[in-house]
């Protein structure tokens, strides 16, 4: 009787590994609009997610796939994520399988799988964070942080982070400081897919007025009913705030019912959601609590 190899249990693993990154290749494509060609997922036979950075212009865009490379067109952008949605006309291309929220667990082994110039790359790791979302410093939501300890080297543009199955979990992007790389997860790229389809590129929403926390103090505070707020220091002629009274050195207080402590209070309720509904807005000014109603418009 044989014995059972050694390597065994590892060439098992190995296998495995390799047929998730051939399935999860089959859905990314290589995209050239920039300065260099960068990796995209296919979101359906016809259409493309990939990173906005390289498809900032609407001439000249590309798409690599089937051993072809195919004229693509610009369909809408959201540079607050850095995300770019393509249609490429006449091709078939292999949409992605997406895993569901609940099946994102810490620890599991993952792969950044990427193709920037039409070979098959991919980098091992363990998703390493899976935490409630966050808002990006432009406003963009991002529903849930994932985070892999995959190598931070150059060409993950665009590129799939996926499980030992091959179904992809999100795609990286650049955000933050010194362009870090961001997993944007499957439900953020499909919501912002089918804004920019429905619209070519994500409404927020805008009252056109600047602002800065303000901690309130004494009678002000009483008056208030709370701690903070956001004290105006501009508005916009002609604009939501503009038309619905505020003046500099109010101080805006809640916006429908959602106290105001901080900016990203602020941009969290704008977001597209608000655009176009007309919101209870409860200010300070003079001391007095007034109450307005402000018109969301869609951010410039």
């Amino acid at each position: 009787m044989t014995a059972p190899s050694p390597f065994a249990g590892a060439t098992s693993l190995s296998d495995a590994l390799a047929a998730a990154t051939a399935r999860v290749g089959e859905g990314l494509v290589s995209v050239s609009g920039r300065r260099w060609p960068i990796t995209g997922i296919a979101q359906a036979k016809d259409l493309v997610l990939t990173a906005a950075h390289a498809a900032d212009r609407e001439e000249g865009l590309r798409v690599h796939a089937g051993g072809t490379w195919h004229p693509a067109q610009l369909v809408g952008r959201d540079p607050g994520l850095d995300l770019a949605l393509l249609r490429v006309p006449g091709a078939a291309l292999s949409p992605v399988s997406w895993v569901e929220p609940a099946q994102r667990r810490v620890g599991t082994l993952v792969l950044a799988v990427s193709r920037p110039r039409g070979a098959l790359r991919t980098r091992l790791g363990v998703l390493s964070v899976v935490e409630p979302g966050f808002l990006t410093p432009w406003g963009a939501r991002v529903d849930a942080t994932l985070e892999a300890d995959v190598s931070a080297r150059p060409g993950l543009a665009g590129a799939a982070l996926a499980d030992v199955e091959g179904r992809v979990l999100g795609m990286y992007v650049s955000g933050g400081p010194r362009e870090r790389r961001v997993v944007l997860p499957a439900e953020t790229l499909s919501r912002v897919a089918s804004e920019l389809l429905a619209h070519g590129r994500v409404r927020r929403g805008y009252l056109g007025v600047g602002t800065q926390p303000v901690r309130l103090q004494g009678q002000a505070r009483a008056a208030a009913g709370q701690d903070t707020g956001l004290l105006v220091l501009s508005v916009e002629p002609g604009g939501p705030s503009d038309a619905a009274g505020l003046a500099l050195g109010d101080v805006l207080l809640a916006l429908d019912g959602t106290p105001m402590g901080d900016v990203h209070d602020l941009l969290a309720r704008l977001a597209h959601d608000a655009v176009g509904r007309a919101l209870p807005l409860k200010i300070l000014r003079g001391g007095k609590l007034e109450e307005h109603t402000v018109s969301v418009g869609v951010r410039p």
